[in-house]
This record gives structure tokens, C-alpha cells and sequence, in this order.
């Protein structure tokens, strides 16, 4: 009797249990990715900019402090967005959606904000032509992470 119900008190904490191992190896899973992407970007960024000793040790904690505040601001962005798709546009009122569509353009601009007052600071430790190349390697490493993520699913889909 006492062996059924231990047996049934472990299946019980297997149960409870693997879906929070199964959350953490996932969040672990992430990290490895987004510490994996960052050190490709820095990489991307550093060879296309072709920084000196000097710009480099000037240039990398402006833009590592510009790069986690635009983060911030772009994962507030991403929550306040997640919240508004579950939103039926058809049956809310102007006003809310009025007020939804503010919010987005308020977002934008706080994005705008932040990377005005970061072009200063990059201005300050970039000279012309390597600020330029900066704005550019941005993009372009968009681009190739968002290939590498389409030829991703598309290996995935077809296997």
C-alpha cells in the first residue's frame, strides 16, 4: 500500500517538474543563442568598421550602453505590441484604438530619441566615414541574421 502511494507522489512530482526543467533548458537555450548572435554582431560590426586600438576602446562601451538601452526600449515595445494583438480591432472603441495607436508612435519615437542621443556619442569617438559604415553594418547584419533564420525553417520544414 505504502509503495503505491510513493509511486503515486513521484509521478506526481515528475508531472510538476519536467515542464519547469523543459522552461529553464529552454531559457538556457536562448541565452547560448543571444550571447552566440552578439559575439557575430560584434565580430560583423568590428570587421566592417576596421577600428583602431583606440576607436575600438572608445567606441565599444557607448555602443554596448546604446545597444542594451535600445533593448530595454524594444522589449517594452514587443510587450505593449503582444498586448495589443490580442485585441479584436472591431469591437474596441475609437478611443482605445486611438490610443493604441499613439502608444506605438510613442514607442517610436522614444526608440528615435535614444538613437539621436546616441549618434552624438558615436560622433564623438567615430570620425565621418566609420559612422556611416556603423549605420550600414547594422543593417546588413540584420539582414544576414534574417536569411540565416529563413534558411533555418526552411531546413527545418523540410525535414
Amino acid at each position: 500500500m505504502k509503495t503505491n502511494k510513493l509511486v503515486k507522489w513521484t509521478v506526481l512530482l515528475l508531472i510538476i517538474t519536467l515542464p519547469l526543467v523543459n522552461y529553464a533548458q529552454r531559457e538556457q537555450r536562448k541565452g547560448i543563442l543571444k550571447e552566440k548572435i552578439e559575439t557575430q554582431k560584434i565580430a560583423y560590426i568590428t570587421n566592417k568598421l576596421a577600428l583602431t586600438a583606440t576607436e575600438a576602446q572608445q567606441f565599444w562601451p557607448v555602443y554596448n550602453e546604446f545597444s542594451d538601452k535600445n533593448e530595454e526600449l524594444v522589449k517594452a515595445f514587443r510587450k505593449s505590441n503582444l498586448e495589443d494583438r490580442d485585441v479584436n480591432v472591431e469591437t474596441i472603441s475609437d478611443k482605445e484604438a486611438m490610443d493604441m495607436a499613439d502608444e506605438q508612435i510613442i514607442h517610436a519615437q522614444k526608440i528615435l530619441d535614444l538613437r539621436k542621443k546616441y549618434h552624438a556619442e558615436f560622433k564623438k569617438v567615430l570620425p565621418a566615414k566609420k559612422l556611416l559604415k556603423l549605420y550600414q553594418a547594422e543593417r546588413d547584419f540584420k539582414k544576414f541574421l534574417l536569411k540565416e533564420i529563413k534558411e533555418r525553417r526552411d531546413e527545418r520544414k523540410m525535414r
